[in-house]
């Protein structure tokens, strides 16, 4: 990616990581209703498969969660001035 700033690149990670966040939610929630027997997800999906799925979500939600929350703390901050624009010389 050469000639892209590095704003360019987080806002691009933040987008990602959102969309990331909002489908594996989805699926995190959806996958607890079927272990839990509510809404009749039972019976879409087994409870063996509902539960390594819900496992293995685990620490990629934390993972993307913690970027997605990283970059966007970073630009909240700029936008109340908290963190100064590098200026060019």
């Amino acid at each position: 990616m050469p000639g892209k700033s590095l704003h360019f690149i987080l806002i691009k990670i933040a987008r990602v990581t959102g969309w990331l966040l909002f489908f594996m939610v989805l699926v995190y929630i959806l996958t607890g209703f079927a272990l839990c027997g509510k809404l009749g997800f039972g019976k879409v999906i087994d409870i063996r498969t509902a539960l390594v799925i819900h496992k293995i979500f685990d620490w990629p939600l934390v993972g993307v969660f913690l970027v997605h929350s990283l970059v966007t703390i970073y630009f909240a901050f700029r936008r109340w001035g908290w963190i100064k624009k590098k200026s060019r010389v």
